[in-house]
């Protein structure tokens, strides 16, 4: 028996649910730089913007929904990770715009990481390469 064909394909859109669509997609598109593609309000009412990535085919569809009630995110549940070109440079514009680096940065071998808050609690990771000088 041969290894069966994939069952999908690319990775088309990740989900976050949130209270506030306008503070988020003003975080992820003033802070973060990503561009967003679209708005629609589904069939039962929520509101959802696109938003992508430079260089990125996947998309982060955020989405307000009342009437189910308040998003709790709890700690440590999930992250969505981004490269940045350098570290340095990355954290003097977090500061620049008053967003708190909740952890790091960390460097390993390969790479300097740290994490951000997005609002409603989303952890963001931010990798940087690490050059063979350091940072």
């Amino acid at each position: 028996m041969g290894t069966p064909s994939p069952l999908v394909g690319r990775l088309l859109h990740v989900r976050m649910r949130v209270n506030d669509l306008e503070r988020t997609v003003a975080f992820y598109r003033d802070i973060l730089g990503l561009t967003e593609t679209r708005r629609i309000v589904s069939p039962r009412g929520s509101k959802i913007a696109y938003l992508k990535v430079s260089g990125s085919e996947t998309e982060l569809e955020v989405t307000e929904y009342k009437a189910s009630g308040t998003v709790v995110v709890p700690p440590d549940l999930v992250h969505l990770a981004f490269r940045v070109e350098n570290m340095d440079r990355t954290l003097e514009r977090l500061r620049d715009l008053s967003v708190p680096v909740t952890d790091g940065p960390t460097e390993t071998e390969s790479s300097v990481f740290a994490f951000i808050d997005a609002p409603e609690g989303y952890e963001i990771e931010l990798i940087a390469p690490r050059s063979p000088a350091g940072r």
